[in-house]
């Protein structure tokens, strides 16, 4: 069976933005629901990669991408509401994944399987989507674990581990900044809760900033998913339904 690789060679959907226009995806909605509420143990230690004192965060975001790169995972991104969303969701052991931008009521949502790129057609109510062969660097967004995303929002703030709880189930450490303030902008919220495969489960992040536009965004990462959720317009060509999964 054809495999997907991640290699960033052929960016079809590059960082957050989409490569081809998609309808709205109303039938095909996620309900997006609050982080859980962290519970104590004193079984929940987890260390994180430190230098000097404060986390390093090189490190910590390659762990980041290797623990990700053998597993299947859901990643959920919101930024400036929850309008504002980017979903990633990758099946690595039957060779799907999804990628799926949403920006108000427009959507961009493309599909990988089996050797095959499906995109949602926005404007033929004929054509659910238009089908072209992938090829083997095709991929479907930038990064895929969020390295990119997280680099960006945490590399000019030096953070420290201020607890270890177990939250939705397994240990995890909580990461703050040591300040407030970094580069002349005023962070409000930033919280990162990392388990001890170094999967950074959840980020919040809100940073106020005078010369360019604020950031709030939120990332939660779940891991080991059974399968992709196949969108409403691709349901008859379900490539978990065809035979060759």
């Amino acid at each position: 069976m054809w495999r997907v690789t991640l290699a960033v060679g052929i960016a079809l959907l590059a960082g957050c933005s989409g490569f081809l226009p998609a309808g709205p995806t109303a039938g095909d909605s996620d309900p997006v629901t609050p982080a859980p509420v962290p519970t104590s143990s004193a079984d929940a230690t987890v260390a994180v990669p430190t230098s000097d004192g404060t986390v390093d965060v090189d490190r910590l975001l390659d762990r980041h991408e290797r623990a990700l790169s053998t597993r299947s995972f859901h990643r959920h991104v919101e930024q400036a509401g929850p309008q504002n969303t980017l979903d990633v969701w990758l099946d690595r052991e039957r060779g799907v994944w999804r990628v799926r931008r949403r920006f108000g009521p427009i959507s961009d949502d493309v599909v990988l399987a089996d050797g095959t790129v499906y995109t949602n057609v926005r404007d033929d109510p004929d054509t659910p989507y238009a089908a072209t062969p992938a090829t083997s660097n095709t991929s479907l967004v930038a990064s895929p674990a969020g390295v990119n995303l997280l680099r960006g929002l945490l590399s000019n703030t030096e953070y420290r581990q201020v607890d270890s709880f177990r939250w939705n189930g397994r240990p995890v450490a909580v990461l703050t900044p040591t300040e407030t303030a970094a580069n002349g902008s005023k962070i409000e919220l930033s919280q990162l809760y990392v388990d001890r495969q170094g999967v950074i489960r959840y980020v919040e992040h809100a940073e106020r900033r005078p010369d360019r536009p604020d950031i709030d965004t939120t990332m939660t990462v779940t891991t080991d998913i059974d399968r992709v959720p196949i969108p409403w317009w691709l349901e008859e060509d379900d490539p978990y339904s065809s035979g060759s999964m």
